[in-house]
């Protein structure tokens, strides 16, 4: 099996998308080598395939309780110097010292795609007629829908500035909480990059990959029709995620402000790098023109929040607040579904009805807190209480 998957490997790299091959290629290396690469391909049965998988699983299990416990002691740490108690924090650096590093288990998706790979080599293998049975589609795993998004409520983020673990693996900002990263973003030369990708919903790559020949100020509107991904440490042009990624997105006002003051300023970057600078034709760009690494941008991202005073959330997770935000305010799901590039409505609403759910009882709650402050116990405003 470690020979066959190497050779496929190779041989799918003229094929395949980098990224795909890239993510085949980890998951083989990662997954399907260690646990089933010393078995012989035409040998290899059900039995081992699903006995490999719950190795898997029960690894990642491992790893998340590893995590939390070191969560813990990091919290701990923390809470000893807010207390004055070198002796403890101390005692907690030197334990988390011994402990094992922060390690990304393997979700259920994950799995999921570990068997989608091995699932695809064992095709190949039946079509070369080198065994008979693909036994890795006999073998049934947990669902590996993505995990729904959660709202980061007051009692969320105090739980969290409490113990420093995120309560669920998917979270969204508030309204509130977007336009204080915002505002801090506001202070940065890719403002106008965030903002965008936190009115319109953009992926990473595809925010890194607009071209001003697709942005049309008249009109007020941009196209969809490429992205920059990153393989290895470098940035590459290429196809959108779906062919339903491919869409035309119309631009509120101030959006538009801050991509017309942001053309400017590059026009002025270009003038003082004068040849030396490269025309790539994209619209957010490193200061000498090329093009932004997208992992970069994730980076900065995780600060600007930081600085900001916000709970985490990932960079993809500002989309899922667009799509909150856009639904709560009662936007139809179908215009959703075509703004986010989704294949179809039913992806958005089993992604996001929940979530739509749970961000309007916030906002009734917050409505609520303000309005109790100018009532006392028996309900009533102080105005008629007084009469």
């Amino acid at each position: 099996m470690e020979e066959y998957l190497t050779e496929w490997l190779a041989a799918k790299s003229r094929i395949l998308r980098p990224t795909t091959h890239r993510g085949y290629t980890q998951q083989v290396q990662q997954y399907l080598i260690p646990y089933l690469g010393h078995y012989r391909l035409e040998r290899l049965g059900a039995v081992h395939v699903r006995r490999a998988f719950e190795k898997i699983a029960q690894e990642a299990e491992d790893i998340a309780e590893a995590n939390a416990a070191r969560h813990a002691v990091l919290a701990a740490s923390k809470k000893a110097w807010r207390d004055h108690n070198p002796g403890a924090a101390r005692a907690a650096r030197e334990l988390l010292a011994t402990m094992p590093p922060f390690r990304r288990p393997a979700s259920a998706a994950t799995i999921q795609r570990i068997r989608a790979a091995l699932r695809s080599a064992l095709t190949d293998a039946v079509n070369e007629q080198l065994i008979t049975m693909n036994v890795a589609s006999l073998v049934k795993l947990p669902s590996g829908k993505p995990p729904r998004p959660k709202v980061w409520t007051d009692a969320r983020v105090e739980v969290w500035r409490t113990s420093g673990v995120t309560p669920y693996p998917v979270m969204v900002w508030t309204a509130e909480q977007t336009a204080a990263f915002l505002e801090r973003a506001s202070r940065h030369r890719l403002f106008a990059l965030f903002l965008l990708a936190a009115h319109c919903g953009l992926r990473r790559g595809e925010v890194c990959g607009l071209r001003w020949q697709d942005v049309d100020f008249k009109a007020r509107s941009i196209e969809i029709n490429q992205q920059i991904v990153q393989v290895g440490y470098h940035p590459t042009i290429g196809a959108t995620k779906t062919e339903a990624g491919a869409r035309a997105l119309m631009l509120a006002k101030p959006v538009v402000v801050a991509v017309t003051e942001h053309r400017a300023a590059q026009r002025r970057e270009a003038g003082k790098f004068g040849d030396a600078w490269l025309d790539t034709g994209l619209v957010f760009t490193n200061r000498d023109g090329t093009p932004l690494q997208p992992g970069r941008i994730t980076d900065l991202f995780a600060r600007l929040a930081r600085e900001a005073g916000l709970p985490p959330i990932r960079l993809h997770d500002l989309r899922h607040g667009t799509a909150t935000h856009a639904l709560s305010a009662g936007v139809a799901i179908k215009v959703v579904s075509e703004m986010l590039g989704h294949s179809t409505t039913a992806i958005t609403a089993d992604l996001y009805t929940s979530v739509v759910d749970e961000a309007k009882r916030h906002a009734a709650n917050a409505i609520a807190a303000q309005l109790e402050r100018k009532m006392d116990g028996s309900g009533q405003p102080s105005r008629m209480r007084a009469a």
